[in-house]
């Protein structure tokens, strides 16, 4: 038997979580929570994940943020993926006649305090060491 990956550990613990009425299969939730699918080990959650994530009332900090232009986005989300050990959103906040605001909501209060102590997201990404 296989040891589950920590994104399968916390994909059940919110399936758990949610309340009568909101039956998800773990299997299910695998497939259409995370932004990466289920083989990855990025915690990045698609649009439903979010959602279910807020139905089964998990906490969670959310920031503004600006993605710094000095590396390709691409580069900026790989760092977000590699640097971010928690389920995380990105998304936008839209306000009519005014210019988009994106934002990440982050479900571990100890990477949001991270954040909080440094400043912002890029100064915590910055300070990171990705360990092998």
């Amino acid at each position: 038997m296989t040891k589950p990956s920590y994104k399968e550990i916390i994909t059940e613990a919110v399936v758990n979580q949610l309340p009568t009425g909101f039956e998800v299969l773990k299997e299910d939730a695998l497939k259409t929570w995370w932004f990466t699918g289920q083989s990855s080990d990025v915690l990045r959650l698609s649009e439903t994940g979010d959602v279910n994530f807020r139905i089964a009332q998990i906490e969670f900090y959310q920031y503004d943020f600006t993605p710094k232009t000095e590396d390709s986005y691409y580069r900026y989300m790989s760092d977000l993926g590699k640097k971010i050990r928690c389920p995380y959103f990105l998304g936008v906040n839209k306000v009519e006649g005014k210019k988009s605001k994106p934002y990440i909501r982050l479900y571990d209060s100890k990477i949001a305090m991270m954040i909080s102590l440094y400043g912002n997201l890029d100064s915590y990404l910055k300070s990171v060491r990705i360990r092998k």
